[in-house]
C-alpha cells in the first residue's frame, strides 16, 4: 500500500486483520511467546504466537474500512490475555519534532539486537512510525505514529500475559 497522508481520525484498529505487506520487522521471544512487530508503512501490525494460538493487533489506514480507534481493547486466547491502550495527542510543532528526534536518536544508538525500529514515511522526516519492545516478562511493546501535518502523535501500549 503506498504512503497515504492521514490523521489519527482515519486510523482503524483491528485484532483480526489478515497479514499485510511488511516493510520491516522485529521478532522477539519471551518464554513461550513469539512477538513479531511489523512496520507496514505509517501503520503497524503486532502478531504474538502463543501456545494456544495467535494474537494480533493492526493499526492502519484502510480505505475499505471506516475509522475505528478505540482507547482500549482486551482479548483472550486460551490462557493468554492481550491488552491494548491508545492515546492521541495534539502537539505544537516543536514538541512533536522533539519527540520524533528523540525516537530516531534512540534507534540509532542501539547496539546488538535492537528493540526499537523507526520508519520515516512521505516527504516529512517527522512522519514516523516507531515500534519498540519494552519488556519480556510480561511481554510488552509500544508504538508511536507521528502525523506532523496534523500535529498528532498516536501512542499504543500493549501486553500479552498469562491469565493464571
Amino acid at each position: 500500500m503506498p504512503f497515504a497522508d492521514v490523521s489519527a481520525a482515519s486510523l482503524t484498529f483491528r485484532p483480526d486483520a489478515p497479514s499485510m505487506p511488511v516493510l520491516d520487522r522485529m521478532d522477539r521471544d519471551a518464554g513461550p511467546l513469539r512477538l513479531s512487530l511489523r512496520l507496514l508503512g505509517a501503520s503497524h501490525q503486532a502478531v504474538v504466537a502463543t501456545p494456544d494460538g495467535l494474537i494480533a493487533e493492526t493499526l492502519a489506514y484502510r480505505s475499505s474500512l471506516g475509522p475505528d480507534l478505540p482507547e482500549s481493547f482486551s482479548q483472550r486466547v486460551g490462557a493468554w490475555r492481550h491488552r491494548y491502550e491508545c492515546t492521541v495527542e495534539t502537539l505544537a510543532v516543536p514538541e512533536l519534532r522533539r519527540r520524533v528526534r528523540t525516537l530516531r536518536d534512540r534507534a540509532v544508538l542501539r547496539t546488538g539486537e535492537p528493540d526499537l525500529l523507526v520508519g520515516v514515511f512521505g516527504a516529512d522526516p517527522d512522519a514516523v512510525t516507531a515500534l519498540e519492545v519494552t519488556g519480556t516478562a510480561p511481554l510488552t511493546w509500544r508504538t508511536v505514529h507521528a502525523y506532523p501535518q496534523y500535529g498528532e502523535v498516536v501512542t499504543t501500549t500493549s501486553s500479552v500475559a498469562s491469565v493464571s
